[in-house]
């Protein structure tokens, strides 16, 4: 069984895809086993399919791994992981 995040909902995840203001650009639902890279894969298929005027894409450590390779040879894209900041305060040991 796999939970999402904090929303634990049994069996699915959500994939969204916003601008710098927040606006939606593309949601993908996927069943939970389905790994962050492939889905990660078909979102930055699909933004360059709607002409998206994306340079960079900034995601989670889900999607960290050799997939930021795969789609910057492909779409040319640049897909920055960025640690949160209570991952990061955990890292550092820094008290909460």
């Amino acid at each position: 069984m796999a939970l999402t995040g904090t929303k634990k909902v049994k069996g699915v995840k959500r994939h969204v895809v916003v601008d710098k203001n927040g606006f939606l650009l593309a949601v993908m639902v996927t069943i939970a086993c389905v790994h962050d890279s492939k889905a990660a894969y078909l979102l930055a298929r699909c933004l360059r399919e709607l002409s998206c005027n994306i340079k960079v894409i900034l995601a989670d450590s889900g999607y960290r791994g050799e997939i930021a390779e795969k789609i910057k040879n492909a779409f040319v894209y640049i897909l920055e992981v960025v640690v949160s900041g209570d991952k990061l305060r955990a890292c550092l040991n820094f008290p909460v």
